[in-house]
């Protein structure tokens, strides 16, 4: 048993160093974000929890007697910067959740509480460490402990809040990348209830087993970030694409059958060759409102009315152009449906990289 405590303690100390390395690397980064620092800080804020208890479980504090305690301010404010960390991935990049003053009270009210103890000489904290195995953290120390702690389990359960205010359950059981960031909330979350739980039950490894926790979650996120570097890039870009859903007038709709209805009308019924045709009455063909109509073009296809219209128009002309490149390129302009000359040309030029001309020219040439 000594020897598995011994590991573990080993295996603490070690995650120290890690979170100490990734804070130092976030803040070292060329052209460091936001977003960055906010990581750097987490990382930085968690190095100091781990090295404090490692001092604590192997007996080093009782060298650096004053070192004892110091991480509860910094652990204090680690749950604000994890509401901003994670408000970052669900919101528009240039847009920040700026700290209030209620961020600030628990870590100077930590501090406060604190100063006392950190005045007392090295023997009285020694003392106390050396106690605690029996008599257990005193009642002073446990609200100083809880009120650190608590702006955490706050800060996991907003995060839970808003992830499941934007993304819906069939997209968590679709997409790993949003099952492994929740599952890393979830190992969070949990540790610091760990910790309330052991602190007032008096579990003697209560400390090491939440910071073994933490040392696990820290090398599992390494790991993370070496197999996946896209993960958080691909769970911001899934929350904000659930938060479209939510607004989404085609909530309704099954967008797979909405796509082969359009395509039908495009490709069979060719439509684009009616030179009236407008976003109303291709809404019309489709059963749909104006609106509905520009949010399935615009969000789910990727193309506005026009550009949509006019893809296919001129991949009926390259068609035609392919087969007879001698044809006179005003009725193929009227065939597929350009109200005129010029729009033809502009629009072919901009699509297919060369005039209408050119590209009959090639076929011609070739054809020859």
């Amino acid at each position: 048993m000594n020897l598995m405590w011994d590991l573990i303690c080993k295996l603490i100390g070690f995650s120290a160093g890690l979170s100490f390395l990734f804070a130092l690397g976030e803040f070292l980064r060329k052209g460091a974000s936001y977003h960055t620092y906010l990581q750097g800080f987490l990382f930085l804020f968690a190095a100091f929890f781990q090295a404090h208890t490692y001092l604590a479980f192997s007996g080093e504090i009782l060298s650096f007697p004053h070192l004892y305690l110091f991480h509860l301010p910094f652990t204090a404010f680690f749950g604000a910067l994890l509401k901003r960390y994670f408000f970052v991935l669900w919101s528009d990049p240039k847009e920040t959740l700026p700290f209030t003053l209620w961020d600030f009270i628990p870590p100077v009210l930590v501090f406060l509480l604190l100063i006392p103890f950190y005045m007392e000489p090295k023997e009285v904290k020694i003392a106390i460490h050396s106690a605690y195995p029996k008599e257990g953290v005193p009642n002073l120390y446990k609200f100083i402990i809880v009120l650190a702690v608590l702006p955490i389990l706050y800060s996991g359960v907003y995060v839970f809040r808003q992830v499941f205010r934007y993304v819906r359950w069939v997209r968590l059981k679709e997409s790993a990348h949003l099952r492994l960031v929740v599952f890393v909330v979830s190992v969070g979350t949990f540790g610091s209830l760990l910790g309330i739980f052991t602190l007032f039950l008096h579990v003697e490894r209560g400390l090491e087993m939440v910071s073994f926790l933490i040392a696990l979650l820290i090398i599992f996120v390494y790991l993370l970030r070496q197999k996946s570097p896209e993960l958080w890039g691909e769970f911001q870009r899934i929350v904000i694409e659930e938060k479209k859903y939510q607004i989404s007038q085609l909530r309704s709709f099954d967008l797979e059958l909405l796509g082969n209805k359009l395509k039908d009308l495009m490709e069979t019924q060719k439509i684009h060759r009616d030179e009236t045709l407008n976003l109303e009455s291709m809404a019309n063909y489709m059963g749909l409102t104006e609106h509905q109509m520009s949010e399935l073009l615009n969000t789910h296809i990727g193309k506005s009315f026009f550009h949509f219209v006019n893809h296919y128009r001129i991949e009926e002309a390259k068609e035609i152009f392919r087969k007879n490149p001698k044809l006179n390129i005003l009725n193929v302009v009227y065939e597929v449906g350009f109200p005129s000359k010029s729009t033809f040309y502009d629009a072919f030029k901009r699509e297919v990289g060369m005039s209408p001309s050119d590209f009959r020219k090639k076929f011609k040439i070739d054809s020859d």
